[in-house]
């Protein structure tokens, strides 16, 4: 009786066991079952909700690019076409220029206004090159004599003197200005000529869109002719004011070229004649660099306003185009615009990284040389006649307004990149798509700007807080000249 006993306990635990690994067995067969069936039908789901997305919201058909994408900035790209002679590319509008201030030693690149930039060319070993280094070299021997005098002069009672600080810095700033100009713009020739492939590239890349191309020419030549125009009134105004002791009448004997030469370089480049004799050479090379780095001071500042043109145009064309299909709601190829504004996002990212010191350079200058003026200004000798007012008055209205429109006109980029984003954000539902909203998170988030070399961006609040610095600058300079005055 208890054997038997004992048998059946043991046959209902093994079934007991058994029935526990088969139902085990089972649960596991089951999850495995149903893990896949629960991942397909996540999938079917997805792909159903972005097939209804797609379809609600459609996307523009494909446009065929000229260009590789992935060639399209690159350094080595041949991707430009040689018959591409667009007259209001940037390169046909701007060659003219560039090659006028060749004449003046600047930018050293063969066949500058040639119709294409394939055809640019920088060599180190041309007649052009070598004619640009001869004038950089001549510059630099008056910028290192102009700094000599100023580290004689440059002491604690300069600030105490009326017109210390001019007679003691001016020479050095404006001609080692000019120096650093010559040679930025020899380092940035041979960069020039690949910048104008990317930038033909970029061109063509953008009117494969077929929309309307900007009008360059005319408003560099404006711009351009009417900078130096002022330029030339203002520097005929310092040499009226820098002899003013010559006989203009003709009527004596010392009223020749000569005199005259004398006179003008004893009174502006004093700071030169007090270490060396005057003599008929150093007159006319006095006279002549001058000339040279009056012209390179002034086309600093008009090669950045229209580099900031051509591409602040680039990005209104587009703003015309989003614009007007956002507001009229038309179905359009986003994904295309989308990669036309990054691909000139990054081409406004390549000439920051090649012209950033020049805006460095051009802003610093005109920086010092307005607080020079405001300083003359405020201290004004008793014996000041009506020219030295006029050209004062003239001279500071043309650096204000030139610093200005070099700021208005580089701010243009950045302002001009987020005109399409109010159109965009009323964008109806009909046309809105994935691209479009890639391309509002692009226009937002980038940074489109020049800069002088990542110290600052050239923004509208920028020149405010600019002019600010000048005025407090020059307080600070006369307080101190008063409170040293009143002590003494």
């Amino acid at each position: 009786m208890v054997t038997s006993l004992n048998v059946n306990e043991e046959t209902s635990n093994m079934m007991l066991k058994a029935k526990r690994i088969l139902t085990a067995n089972s649960k596991r067969a089951t999850c495995q079952k149903l893990l896949p069936y629960l991942i397909r039908q996540k999938k079917d789901q997805t792909k159903e909700m972005e097939t209804q997305f797609s379809q609600s919201h459609p996307s523009g058909p494909p446009r065929v690019r000229p260009f590789l994408r992935s060639g399209l900035l690159n350094e080595n790209s041949q991707t430009v076409s040689v018959n591409s002679n667009d007259p209001e590319s940037f390169q046909c509008a701007i060659g003219p220029i560039l090659r006028f201030a060749q004449l003046f030693g600047v930018l050293p690149v063969s066949r500058i206004n040639a119709p294409t930039p394939l055809k640019l060319n920088f060599k180190k070993f041309s007649f052009l090159t070598a004619y640009c280094i001869s004038i950089t070299v001549m510059v630099l021997v008056m910028a290192i004599l102009a700094i000599m005098h100023m580290i004689k002069t440059l002491n604690s009672t300069t600030f105490e003197m009326q017109g210390g600080i001019t007679a003691a810095t001016a020479g050095a700033v404006f001609y080692g200005n000019s120096v650093i100009g010559l040679i930025i713009f020899f380092w940035l020739s041979p960069r020039w000529v690949t910048l104008q492939r990317d930038w033909r590239a970029m061109e063509q890349f953008i009117d494969s869109n077929k929309m309307e191309r900007p009008k360059l020419r005319w408003r560099f030549y404006l711009i351009t002719a009417s900078i130096l125009l002022l330029a030339l009134v203002e520097h005929l105004l310092s040499i009226a004011v820098n002899s003013k002791n010559y006989d203009w009448s003709g009527k004596t004997e010392n009223s020749t070229f000569q005199n005259f030469l004398q006179i003008y370089c004893m009174s502006s480049h004093a700071f030169i004649m007090d270490d060396l004799s005057y003599n008929l050479a150093l007159g006319i090379y006095i006279f002549i660099i001058a000339k040279l780095a009056t012209f390179t001071w002034n086309f600093t500042d008009i090669f950045v306003m229209l580099v900031a043109t051509g591409l602040a145009e680039r990005y209104k064309s587009l703003n015309k185009v989003v614009v007007a299909s956002a507001l009229k709601h038309r179905t359009m190829d986003w994904c295309g615009i989308r990669e036309d504004y990054a691909t000139l996002s990054c081409m406004v990212k390549k000439v920051d990284n090649n012209m950033s010191p020049i805006i460095l350079l051009s802003f610093g200058n005109n920086l010092y040389f307005i607080c020079l003026q405001l300083l003359n200004g405020l201290s004004k000798s008793a014996d000041s006649t009506i020219v030295n007012d006029i050209y004062f008055f003239g001279s500071f209205l043309f650096l204000i307004g030139r610093t200005v429109v070099v700021t208005l006109l580089t701010a243009r980029i950045n302002d001009q990149s987020k005109v399409a984003l109010p159109a965009l954000y009323t964008c109806s539902a009909s046309t809105y798509n994935t691209e479009t909203e890639r391309l509002v998170y692009q226009l937002t988030t980038d940074d489109i700007t020049l800069t002088g070399m990542r110290f600052f961006s050239i923004t509208r609040n920028f020149m405010l807080a600019v002019k600010i610095n000048y005025f407090f600058t020059i307080f600070h300079i006369q307080y101190t000249r008063h409170n040293f005055n009143i002590k003494n």
